[in-house]
C-alpha cells in the first residue's frame, strides 16, 4: 500500500466525516404557504388571505382552518408601529393549538401550504432530508421539550394543560449563525405533524 493511496483514503475519510457537519448557512426552507422569508408580508395580507376581519395588536394569533388544520402566527415585533404590521413567523400543525387564546376559523385550506420545495403536513422525515440536507440540529422531544409551540400552554413558566397535546417524537432544525431565519419540522413516526418558519428573534 503506497503513500499515495494513504494519503487518498485519508482525503475520503476526512470528507465522509466532516462533510456531515450541519451547514453553517441557512438550508432550510425559505417560503412557507404564502409566507416568505425573503420579503416583507403585511398582516393585511395574511388576513386577506385567510378571509378573516384585521386583527389588532394580539400576538400571536391563532388560526383554525375548516380542513382542520392550526396555525398561529407572530407579528415581526410589538415595539413599534411598523413591526406590528408584518409577519414575523408562522406556524403549522395537524393538532389543536392555542388553549387560552382565542381562536379564529378561516376557509382557506392551510393543510395544503407548503415550502417551495414541496414539504408540509404529511412529508416524510426523507424527504425533508433529501432536499434539506442534515439539519442544523436534531433533538429528541424529551418531557416538556417543545411544549412552548402550545400557544397559552404555560402559566407562570409551568406547563398546566392536561393532557398535553401530542406534539411528536423529535425535531429537524435548520438555523444560521449570523441570520435570524429558522426553520423547524416535528415528527410523529418519521411524518410531519408541524413546521415553523421564522425571521424573529
Amino acid at each position: 500500500m503506497n503513500i499515495r493511496f494513504l494519503g487518498s483514503l485519508l482525503l475520503i475519510c476526512v470528507l465522509s466525516c466532516f462533510g456531515q457537519t450541519s451547514p453553517k448557512h441557512y438550508a432550510g426552507p425559505r417560503k412557507l404557504g404564502p409566507f416568505d422569508l425573503d420579503t416583507e408580508m403585511p398582516m393585511s395580507e395574511m388576513f386577506d388571505l385567510l378571509k378573516v376581519a384585521p386583527i389588532k395588536m394580539a400576538n400571536p394569533i391563532c388560526f383554525r382552518s375548516t380542513d382542520g388544520t392550526y396555525m398561529w402566527i407572530e407579528r415581526m415585533g410589538m415595539e413599534t408601529a411598523e413591526e406590528r404590521e408584518f409577519v414575523g413567523s408562522i406556524f403549522l400543525s395537524i393538532f389543536a393549538n392555542c388553549v387560552r387564546n382565542p381562536v379564529h376559523v378561516s376557509p382557506e385550506s392551510i393543510a395544503k401550504w407548503k415550502t417551495k420545495e414541496g414539504i408540509g403536513l404529511g412529508s416524510t422525515k426523507q424527504d425533508v432530508l433529501r432536499i434539506y440536507a442534515k439539519p442544523s440540529k436534531h433533538n429528541v422531544i424529551k418531557g416538556d421539550m417543545y411544549q412552548s409551540i402550545i400557544v397559552g400552554g404555560f402559566q407562570g413558566g409551568i406547563y398546566t394543560i392536561t393532557p398535553k397535546p401530542d406534539i411528536g417524537y423529535e425535531v429537524f432544525e435548520y438555523t444560521e449563525k449570523d441570520s435570524l431565519m429558522t426553520a423547524e419540522f416535528g415528527f410523529r413516526k418519521g411524518i410531519i405533524i408541524w413546521i415553523s418558519i421564522s425571521e424573529n428573534e
